[in-house]
């Protein structure tokens, strides 16, 4: 019993890392305006509607086949993301080939490693929580809170296309996550839970953002989260922080492609 709550405490804080994936690079969006953060909260209640829809449905072939291709779309998402990030970013003068093919082997890597990405998890949630913490602490002297308020009702086409890259970069993800836990018998209710921190985490993030930016500069901004820490001072020093960031970024891309390959993987045994 004690091996199955530390094992069900570790797919817990694989799902914070999940839901964080990619999305904590690029959130809010390009095309975002004063009602995302409201459709990032309704994507909350979607990703809990799905990942309990992929926990009962009866596996078949047509719903393997389904899992396997939301589970490529995930990986394929959070790989190229990620190297664009990179590319851009860290290393503009490198090959985007070369960089895309150390991510690949490191991902296949850790792949054949089998439950080391659940031991890299539960460490890797403290240091990013802790680092979400300085960066929304040293920053929140420059807060604006009228950035996040909303004076009228947004129509449904409006939310809707707040909302739409939410639900392909997390919501519909997050049956990935339920499909994982199928398969390796981890509680759902820990899976409910670590969504819901991952969630709580990914909201900060855009808070961040959102409260020293305001929305307009924040979607003009390719990866605003990391911008954020280059505007992080102590006293009278300014200190760059962002760096920090590159392993966030690195830990939770990973984690979710990770998942993508091993949910297609053992799914593969299923009659």
């Amino acid at each position: 019993m004690e091996k199955a709550n530390c094992s069900n405490k570790l797919f817990g804080a694989l799902c914070v890392l999940f839901v964080l994936g990619n999305t904590v690079i690029t959130a809010p969006i390009n095309n975002a305006n004063k009602y995302n953060f409201l459709a990032f909260l309704i994507s909350f209640i979607l990703s809990i509607g799905v990942y309990f829809l992929f926990y009962y449905i009866p596996f078949s072939r047509l719903f393997t086949a389904v899992i396997w291709l939301l589970s490529l779309f995930c990986v394929a998402d959070t790989f190229i993301t990620f190297i664009v990030f990179i590319s851009d970013n860290l290393l503009p003068q490198t090959t985007p080939i070369l960089i895309a093919v150390s991510f690949a082997l490191l991902i296949i890597y850790a792949s054949f490693r089998g439950n080391a990405v659940l031991k890299v998890s539960i460490i890797s949630v403290f240091i990013i929580a802790f680092v979400f913490l300085v960066y929304f602490l040293s920053t929140a002297k420059d807060f604006n809170v009228k950035n996040i308020f909303i004076y009228n009702i947004p129509s449904f086409a409006e939310l809707g296309n707040q909302l739409l890259p939410y639900v392909l970069s997390v919501a519909l993800p997050t049956g990935i996550l339920a499909v994982f836990a199928r398969l390796n018998g981890f509680s759902k209710k820990t899976g409910v839970l670590g969504i819901g921190i991952g969630f709580i985490l990914l909201g900060i993030c855009l808070l961040n953002t959102v409260l020293l930016f305001g929305i307009a500069l924040s979607t003009r901004l390719d990866c605003p989260y990391s911008s954020v820490g280059s505007t992080v001072t102590f006293g009278n020093l300014f200190t760059r922080l962002d760096g920090l960031l590159y392993f966030v970024y690195l830990v939770t891309s990973l984690v979710k492609c990770i998942v993508g390959i091993l949910v297609i993987k053992k799914s593969r045994d299923i009659p």
